[in-house]
């Protein structure tokens, strides 16, 4: 007797049609690179069908399975309905604009279905700057601090002002010492600026195992937005991989209830008193287009025995540096090392 087939349904919201307005084409294009990576892993694997959507205006280039095409929002909302239903898991990638992840995950619950990062504590938390800092100092897991702005205020150390619902590095700002806190279209929290590494970690979490993938090394502008411009892997030194992989599984375990895949964003200090967590992304991040072509193992597959309560082996990841962009691609390597930079 054969196994049963299941049906993983991943939708990525900038390509998938739920995009109404325009978003920035660097969202858009990291959203087409990690479904077109998420669709093939699952591809792969026996007795799994992947199904997915797929805007009528966008070329679906090297997507490996045919997508549902899109057309409309009432389009959209009835087809993304139906296959959150009929599908044995939902696998939502989408940014946390508006709180637009956190909506697209209890709608699949809504519908009767069952989402593959599971635990809406977690997106609703992470999706939210300002709630997530509270409940990572309750938790005891060392972040940076930040509050509510206050339009006009003067602050005698350089800050960073960026949005409380925010993704991808839009609308950040940094403000020079006596510069008066603004409004901004979003609504803003500020940090403090600090200095540190920018490195990420991409977890898969289930049935109580989180299993932190190999860390990177983030690349960010040095204009003030911090816009991602890619990443490098490994880091530079047994030490600070092991450092940003415990503080990363620190952060996803202060969750009860983690599942499926969850990034963390790091600033490395000095010396690891000094380690932060910067956000939490309850979904796959850019970092899995990257990892999946160093992992010995399919790392969907890995995904599935997590949830389903096994508990696989760590991958042996290769000792070899490489360098990729803000799509994943691998890139020319020139220095893999990351310098010490100001961010938060």
């Amino acid at each position: 007797m054969s196994a049963v087939t299941r049906r993983i349904f991943i939708y990525e919201d900038t390509c998938g049609g739920g995009c109404e307005d325009p978003l920035p084409l660097q969202l858009r294009g990291e959203g087409m690179a990690m479904l077109c990576a998420l669709c093939e892993d699952f591809a792969e694997l026996e007795n799994i069908e992947p199904v997915t959507t797929l805007d009528e205006r966008l070329n679906p280039g090297d997507l490996p399975v045919r997508p549902m095409t899109v057309g409309s929002a009432a389009e959209l909302a009835e087809t993304f309905d139906s296959l959150a239903a009929e599908c044995d898991l939902s696998l939502i990638l989408a940014p946390e604009l508006g709180g637009r992840l956190a909506r697209l995950s209890r709608r699949v619950a809504d519908v009767g279905g069952s989402t593959h990062g599971g635990d809406i504590a977690l997106v609703e938390t992470a999706s939210d700057k300002l709630r997530l800092c509270r409940h990572l100092d309750a938790a005891d897991v060392p972040t940076i601090p930040c509050r509510k702005i206050e339009p006009g205020r003067l602050s005698g150390d350089p800050i960073v002002l960026k949005p409380r619902f925010g993704a991808g590095s839009l609308e950040i700002s940094t403000l020079a010492p006596g510069s008066p806190e603004r409004i901004g279209r979003e609504e803003l929290i500020a940090t403090p600026l600090i200095e540190g590494m920018a490195a990420s970690v991409l977890c898969i979490a289930g049935e109580g195992t989180i299993l932190p993938l190999q860390p990177c090394g983030q690349r960010l502008s040095s204009d003030g937005a911090f816009s991602y411009l890619g990443g490098s892997v490994p880091l530079p030194g047994r030490e600070l991989v092991e450092r940003a992989s415990e503080l990363a599984g620190r952060a996803v375990g202060s969750f009860a209830q983690a599942r499926g895949f969850v990034g963390v964003d790091l600033l490395l200090g000095e010396r690891a008193k000094d380690d932060r967590v910067v956000e939490i992304n309850p979904r796959p991040t850019t970092s899995y287009c990257a990892l999946r072509r160093r992992s010995p193992v399919n790392l969907a597959r890995l995904s599935l025995e997590l949830l389903d309560g096994n508990r696989p082996g760590k991958p042996a990841w290769p000792a070899n540096a490489e360098c990729f962009d803000s799509e994943g691609h691998a890139e020319k390597l020139n220095n893999p090392a990351n310098d010490l930079e100001l961010v938060s």
